[in-house]
């Protein structure tokens, strides 16, 4: 049976130890994402990197006494890019893309534990965030996912 981890700080170690912290000086967790979203703001340090677990999904079969689950887990990292001056975002486009690449290539085919398949990318998204306070500003959501099992005893009342 694989031993569960959180995929989010595995993650966030991972960009950490690969991308040098002159390059993405800020890799940070959903509790800040959602706060900058809900505040509707930009991150004080840019470029950024936040890390976002959107959920799992299982398959599952029953034997005697027993459930094994097939775990497919995603995990997004969400690049967010301004820069001064750049009402139209072509800057933070161009500069976010070096990042994009050094995620993936950070990211994909690592397995983030014993018992977790290598992560496959499966997604990219750009999208503009004038309405975070900053005409100009891009994010970019690449996503990837990894597999792993779960086994369990039938509980009997």
């Amino acid at each position: 049976m694989t031993t569960p981890i959180d995929l989010v700080a595995a993650v966030q170690a991972r960009l950490r130890d690969k991308i040098p912290e002159a390059t993405l000086p800020d890799i940070k967790g959903e509790t800040d994402f959602a706060r900058l979203i809900a505040e509707k703001r930009l991150p004080a340090r840019m470029p950024a990197a936040f890390v976002v677990a959107p959920g799992w999904n299982a398959n599952y079969q029953r034997r005697v006494g027993a459930v094994s689950h097939d775990i497919t887990q995603g995990v997004a990292v969400v690049l967010v890019q301004s820069h001064a001056g750049d009402a139209s975002g072509a800057l933070a486009r161009a500069s976010v893309w070096p990042l994009e690449l050094a995620v993936v290539t950070a990211l994909a085919g690592w397995s983030p534990a014993e018992g977790y398949l290598a992560f496959a990318a499966t997604e990219s998204r750009l999208q503009g965030l004038g309405s975070a306070g900053a005409a100009g500003a891009v994010a970019s959501t690449l996503s990837f996912v990894t597999e792993w099992k779960l086994h369990a005893k039938e509980a009997r009342p």
